[in-house]
C-alpha cells in the first residue's frame, strides 16, 4: 500500500512539471580528480559536455553518497535549502530520499539528496529507466544503466 502511495505521488509529481525529453543522453562513470577526494560519480547526460541531468557521487573517505538532478524551475522561486522529498527509481521500486534544494553556480536550481554508503539501491537502476522527481519536476532518463555500469560504480563506492 506505501509502494502505491509512492508511485501515485510521483506520477501527480510529473504531472505538475516535467522536464522536456532530451536525447543523445548516457550514463559515464569515472573517479574524481585529485582536488575533489576520494570518490567516484555516475553522471547521466549529454556525451564529453557539461550538459549533464544527474549526477551521484561517492565520497569514500566521507561516507557519502549525494545524489542530484537538475529541475525546470529557472526562476529560483523555491529558497535554497528548502528542504523536500527526492523520488528516484525505476517504476517497480521508487526510493524516497530526503532532500533539499541548492543553487548550481550555473544559476539552476537542483534537488539534492545525501545518504550514507553504500547506495545499494542504485542496484535496482540496472537495465530499467530511472525516473526522478522532486521539488514540482519529473524527469525520465531514457538511456537504461546497464548492470556492469552500476555495478562498476558500486564498487568504486566501496560497496
Amino acid at each position: 500500500m506505501k509502494r502505491l502511495g509512492i508511485i501515485s505521488v510521483l506520477l501527480l509529481i510529473a504531472a505538475c512539471a516535467t522536464r522536456p525529453p532530451t536525447y543523445n543522453r548516457s550514463w559515464a562513470i569515472f573517479d574524481a580528480d585529485a582536488s575533489e577526494g576520494n570518490a567516484a560519480k555516475l553522471v547521466y547526460g549529454a556525451p564529453n559536455s557539461d550538459d549533464i541531468d544527474l549526477f551521484a557521487v561517492c565520497d569514500r573517505d566521507a561516507k557519502v553518497f549525494e545524489l542530484a538532478f537538475f529541475t525546470a524551475d529557472s526562476r529560483m522561486s523555491v529558497a535554497e535549502g528548502t528542504r523536500t522529498q527526492l523520488l528516484v527509481g525505476p517504476p517497480d521500486k521508487v526510493t524516497p530520499l530526503m532532500a533539499s534544494v541548492q543553487y548550481h553556480p550555473s544559476g539552476e536550481m537542483m534537488v539534492v539528496a545525501r545518504v550514507g554508503l553504500p547506495p545499494t539501491f542504485v542496484r535496482d537502476w540496472a537495465g530499467k529507466r530511472v525516473t526522478l522527481a522532486g521539488q514540482g519536476t519529473a524527469m525520465t532518463l531514457l538511456a537504461r544503466p546497464d548492470k556492469r555500469l552500476i555495478e562498476d560504480f558500486l564498487k568504486r563506492c566501496g560497496a
